[in-house]
């Protein structure tokens, strides 16, 4: 038996792509004002920085489309619906952030060898504070609306954005020492150190991408849902055991086994089964879909039935089944 409820609703797809739209348009906005910056200083830095932010429009311009392909609904030949597009958005933007910063390596480590010529270090200054700013606003946009509207897209690249307001703090503290200490090899310097930091955040992206790709367990999830099922135990909830759970874009997908006493009918052991459903749904609070195993119960499961008056009890209760995540995701009976 299975229950579905709808994935991403009209409203959350309409926040989802104006945020998308919002991000490619000043994302653009902010790169070329880095490039500005650059053309007037020759800063290494803020060369390094333009190139990372020209990633930003190529990422969000992705993670756009991705929320449309992502919104689509199952059909015959992708019967889980289109959520992936989401997870492989967010690790192709893992990517190009680690290309940004194999740029800026290569960049820095030549302005190194061959010697940096930095000029109008106020203009550099000034413009790199505003695109910061206007990143750190544009970032943090982002990730609020991703999250209210459970796109993965769109959160990977408010956290993109983020980097951003990093490398860009780098480039202005290192036009701030040059202006200081007149010593232009700090600027590629500082580069090289942002790089490093764009290369750790980049990896946690794709591996947050790589885990909804392979369908990875979200173990936090499965604990909250063990504690709503603890809350709302019914007596007929012998037992629960394979436990799967994935998820794909903001759908989440769950397959279980259910040990119903075996004396009950078809029909009352599905009403059972969808009080379950229906308790997993409303945890779930998006878009998500259960299929419910029904097994007959086994008199080796009579410890640990809280079902009062059976009529075919072998032995009496002595520990009651406990929904924890080791209990139910394991193969087989407890």
């Amino acid at each position: 038996m299975s229950t579905e409820h709808g994935a991403r609703g009209p409203n959350e797809l309409r926040l989802a792509l104006r945020a998308g739209v919002i991000s490619i348009v000043a994302s653009a906005a902010i790169t070329l004002v880095k490039f500005l910056a650059w053309s007037l200083t020759g800063s290494t830095a803020v060369l390094s920085d333009a190139a990372e932010s020209l990633v930003n429009v190529a990422a969000a311009s992705m993670a756009t489309w991705s929320v449309v392909v992502a919104a689509r609904p199952a059909d015959a030949d992708h019967p889980y619906g289109h959520g992936k597009a989401e997870s492989i958005s967010a690790a192709v933007e893992g990517l190009m952030i680690a290309g940004a910063a194999s740029l800026i390596f290569v960049v820095a480590v030549r302005a190194l060898v061959v010697g940096p010529v930095i000029v109008r270090l106020d203009y550099g200054i000034v413009l790199s504070a505003a695109t910061a700013g206007a990143n750190l606003v544009l970032g943090l946009y982002l990730v609020r609306i991703g999250r209210r509207a459970g796109s993965a897209a769109i959160e990977a690249d408010g956290q993109h954005v983020m980097t951003d307001v990093i490398t860009t703090a780098g480039t202005i503290v290192a036009l701030v020492a040059v202006k200081l200490t007149e010593l232009a090899w700090i600027d590629p310097l500082v580069a090289l150190a942002v790089a490093v930091n764009i290369v750790r955040i980049g990896w946690r992206i794709v591996r947050r991408a790589l885990g909804g790709l392979l369908d990875e367990a979200d173990f936090e999830l499965l604990e909250q849902l063990s504690a709503a099922l603890e809350r709302n135990r019914q007596p007929e909830w012998v037992g629960i055991h394979e436990l799967r759970s994935w998820f794909s874009g903001s759908f989440r997908h769950f397959d279980l086994h259910l040990s119903v006493p075996r004396y009950l009918s078809v029909e009352q052991a599905h009403r059972i089964g969808d009080k379950l459903e229906s308790t997993i749904l409303e945890q779930v609070g998006g878009g998500g879909d259960v299929v419910v195993h029904l097994d007959p119960c086994e008199s080796r499961q009579c410890g640990s039935c809280t079902l009062e008056d059976c009529p075919v009890r072998a032995s009496p209760l002595r520990e009651p089944f406990r929904f924890g995540v080791e209990a139910m995701t394991r193969k087989g009976l407890v």
